[in-house]
């Protein structure tokens, strides 16, 4: 059971919700009385979307505004990653699925939904940055550079629209604890690692009554130990 409450009557879009981090804000979500619409390119989920595509991730949007009446809120949780070689010798190909799958769909999704919210006075968008963004490290050029141009939006869109009620953050976490992430690193320590939900839940409570006096802000979610 989520410890947010307060979210009934609210309608919430979550992208990759078939992931561990999704598929944690969905439960988290319900729970806290939010009528969730779940989007994936796979699993099961209410929509089906492809959210680097910008028509797709309007329809997205609209879909859901055509079956509830309204959007409330916007969780932009996709995202990927994958091994990035020197500057100087990362190709093209990679350079643009990691821009397009962790910027451009946050892109996308967000300015499909914002003159929604601002039509009603009223929306929430949570935004899942990275460390890397705050703290980037060989290897990660690509993916620090998009997750970082995912703060510098996230700040753009909290300055435009939060004089009409919406406001924007971004939640950042560290590694995961995840069944694939303990598979890709079995070494590791995984007590230190983020709950997906604990992630959830600080999504939950930015999107509540209380959590609107908080807008543009960048929250790092690790732990630091």
């Amino acid at each position: 059971m989520s410890s947010v409450s307060g979210l009934d009557g609210k309608v919430a879009l979550i992208t990759g919700a078939s992931g561990a981090l999704g598929s944690a804000a969905v439960k988290v979500f319900s729970d806290a009385g939010a009528t969730v619409c779940s989007c994936d390119m796979a699993g099961d989920v209410k929509i089906r979307v492809d959210v680097t595509d910008p028509a797709q991730a309007t329809d997205a949007i609209q879909s859901a505004v055509n079956e509830h009446g309204k959007l409330d809120i916007l969780l932009n949780v996709v995202g990927t990653w994958a091994p990035q070689p020197p500057v100087g010798e990362i190709d093209d190909a990679t350079v643009d699925k990691l821009m397009a799958v962790n910027f451009s769909s946050v892109l996308n999704m967000s300015r499909a939904a914002l003159p929604h919210m601002i039509a009603n006075g009223w929306g929430r968008i949570v935004n899942i940055g990275a460390k890397q963004a705050l703290q980037n490290t060989a290897g990660n050029s690509a993916y620090g550079a998009a997750k970082s141009a995912v703060i510098a939006l996230t700040q753009s869109i909290a300055d435009e629209a939060g004089g009409d009620g919406v406001t924007c953050n971004a939640v950042v976490p560290s590694v995961m604890d995840t069944p694939a992430n303990r598979s890709g690193m079995p070494d590791a320590d995984f007590s230190k690692w983020v709950k997906p939900g604990h992630v959830a839940e600080t999504m939950a409570f930015l999107c509540t009554e209380a959590g609107g006096n908080i807008n543009g802000a960048t929250i790092p979610v690790w732990n630091r130990a």
